[in-house]
């Protein structure tokens, strides 16, 4: 079965007016790499003008991953969909110390029609770069002797990818964290945008999708949200918010890994509580 991944390194956009992480140079590229061992077909990366030189010799030339492997797209940002109504509305002062980059978010729906033959695979996935990393995955998990064991995680095989594979025949696949009681987690869209508002899980956005037809509804689907609430919301709203009214509104759409927290707690240990982790759903059990 064919598969390919979109992702995307931007590792030097905090404090601009799009926003980003701090200290993701090599993160994510370790990051990649490691999730790049569940041998999917093809990745394609997209990434700045500045940076694309720079990664390509990182990965082909350090490392020694494959140019059929994995593919760099140049994709200047302030190009991306809806940009001038998103900086309208975007407080740019607090874009620059935030960690999240909205139009990035956005584009993991839009950057699937920029590539040519993706219709040619028979799964789509959107996956982090930086998903692979030890905040996520307890030690037991990681390999390396150096720092970079925060990073190269043994959880990503192709055994796991053709979990995936089978579980998307139907369905797009989601991450669903448990939003009730002790594991709360995040808001969520305004009411009127739900058939029947329910708060009761939030979509993660690290990772996504299934066969090409799918994923493109999906990516349509988003777009339509997205554009009502550009033209009616004071304020924008992060991907995973969208993908968690999505989800509920028509849930026969999706099919869902859940999880209770990202990952284990101290004040655990004087309560009888045994919750699903982040990293279980990695287990292939």
């Amino acid at each position: 079965m064919k598969s390919i991944f979109i992702t995307a390194i931007y590792a030097n956009l905090h404090g601009t007016d799009l926003g980003g992480r701090t200290s993701r140079f090599l993160w994510y590229r370790w990051s990649l790499l490691s999730i790049l061992k569940t041998n999917p077909t093809k990745v394609v990366c997209f990434t700045s003008k500045d940076e694309v030189e720079d990664l390509e010799h990182w990965f082909f030339e350090e490392q020694g991953i494959k140019r059929e492997q994995l593919e760099f797209k140049v994709y200047y940002l302030r190009k991306s969909k809806f940009f001038k109504k998103i900086k309208k509305i975007k407080n740019i002062e607090q874009v620059k110390k935030w960690d999240r980059c909205f139009e990035i978010q956005y584009n993991k729906f839009f950057w699937f029609n920029l590539i040519d033959d993706v219709f040619e695979y028979d799964r789509v996935y959107w996956i982090d770069a930086g998903l692979s990393h030890g905040g996520l995955f307890p030690l037991p998990y990681r390999m390396g002797k150096k720092w970079e064991s925060d990073f190269l995680i043994n959880l990503f095989t192709p055994k796991l990818l053709d979990k995936w594979n089978k579980d998307t025949a139907n369905e797009i696949l989601l991450l669903a964290k448990n939003n009730e009681d002790r594991y709360y987690w995040s808001g969520t869209l305004p009411r009127q945008y739900y058939n029947e508002y329910n708060m009761s899980k939030h979509i993660v956005g690290g990772l996504f999708g299934g066969t090409p037809e799918n994923y493109k509804k999906l990516a349509k689907d988003f777009e339509r949200q997205l554009w009502v609430l550009l033209t009616t919301e004071p304020e924008l709203y992060m991907e995973e918010l969208i993908l968690s009214c999505m989800y509920f509104n028509e849930p026969e759409k999706y099919t869902t890994y859940t999880f209770d927290d990202w990952y284990a707690r101290d004040e655990w240990a004087d309560h009888d509580i045994d919750p699903k982790l982040f990293h279980h759903m990695f287990l292939n059990e």
